[in-house]
């Protein structure tokens, strides 16, 4: 037995052996993936639904602080000295009550990004969609700032990531006709009688332009603007104050919030925040009563005492969610977009107020 070796063998795995694992573990991806995904679009639903929140605090903060105002443009050819850029007051002194609110959305642009040389855009209405800088102002953010952009809203995110690369084109698809303010505006839209009248039918105030990214103002709007009170609202748990006119969360492609499926987050004047279907323009009456399962389809503010909902021709454009089936437009009611008799009227849960009379 002397000088005889011993070797031993090791046993490897066989073809048929590995083939197994490697089929096994490409189930266990397909059965994780999913949930990973569906974890993930969790995550990014309390991100937005959190944005909300902070921005519903910050609301009942700066109403605290200026005797109940509800945050808006305010500057006026009394108040331009406020401004900080000399150019800005020149335009304040000497404009009308928008180009006064335009000098103050941009002197807020300017003095939160260090962007001294940030152009002041001609026939800017910025009550529309950029109220929200205001409160961007009194939180003292740097802007561009996450907080009003939904984590499902990829275009804004990228425009957020170097607005003046934006500015030169670099970024597509981007709005048509471009503007460089555009990186600093919001997912979630202020509802316009948060600024605005309840109802213009005998006054100025502001209703639906021709497609759903126009405002039509009428009368002389501009003067009246920026001059609501959190008393002003009626039912504070069932008005939306910001909602989002895309549903980002349902589904696996985004699409309009006027669909009847569509469900988004929305922020109350109470604080709240939930996920509210909008639900079909229409629901059970029953005994000659409306019974609301979803939003209130609203109404036109031009002619509020009309049973009919004002409707809201969405014509997309390159950045934001197509036609279901194809097509270049289509019309849905307004909704909490145009709550019949604004702050004082209703969105969720509960019939739609009566104007007296009607």
């Amino acid at each position: 037995m002397c000088g005889q070796r011993v070797v031993s063998r090791k046993r490897a795995f066989t073809l048929i052996e590995l083939l197994v694992v490697i089929a096994i573990i490409a189930l266990l991806i397909g059965i994780l993936l999913p949930a990973l995904g569906e974890a993930r679009k969790s995550g990014r639903v309390t991100i937005c639904q959190s944005n909300m929140k902070q921005l519903g605090v910050a609301t009942q903060s700066y109403t605290a602080d200026y005797s109940d105002r509800l945050y808006a443009f305010t500057i006026s050819n009394k108040s331009y000295d406020l401004l900080a850029y000399a150019d800005l007051r020149s335009v304040a002194q000497n404009g009308d009550a928008l180009r006064c609110h335009s000098a103050q959305a941009v002197d807020i642009i300017r003095r939160r990004t260090g962007r001294d040389d940030f152009e002041l855009p001609d026939a800017w209405i910025p009550d529309v969609l950029y109220t929200h800088l205001v409160l961007q102002d009194y939180l003292a953010s740097r802007l561009p700032e996450k907080l009003v952009v939904c984590p499902e809203d990829k275009n804004r995110l990228l425009w957020q990531s170097d607005p003046v690369a934006f500015a030169n084109g670099a970024f597509i698809p981007s709005p048509n006709p471009l503007s460089s303010r555009w990186p600093y505006s919001s997912t979630y839209e202020t509802n316009a009688f948060h600024y605005a009248p309840d109802r213009c039918d005998n006054g100025p105030g502001v209703t639906q332009g021709g497609q759903h990214n126009q405002y039509q103002l009428l009368g002389d709007a501009g003067e009246v603007l920026g001059r609501r009170k959190i008393p002003d609202v009626a039912f504070p748990s069932q008005k939306a104050q910001l909602y989002d006119i895309q549903c980002r969360h349902k589904g696996k492609a985004q699409f309009y919030y006027g669909y009847a499926d569509a469900v988004c987050p929305i922020l109350f004047y109470d604080g709240s925040v939930t996920m509210r279907r909008t639900g079909p323009p229409t629901d059970p009456i029953e005994n000659g009563v409306r019974i609301p399962l979803d939003a209130n389809p609203g109404c036109d503010p031009s002619r509020p005492t009309s049973p009919f909902a004002l409707l809201v021709n969405y014509t997309p454009d390159t950045w934001e969610t197509p036609i279901r089936g194809g097509g270049t437009s289509a019309s849905f009611p307004g909704f909490y977009r145009w709550t019949r008799l604004g702050l004082k009227g209703i969105d969720y849960g509960g019939t739609e107020v009566k104007i007296p009379g009607t």
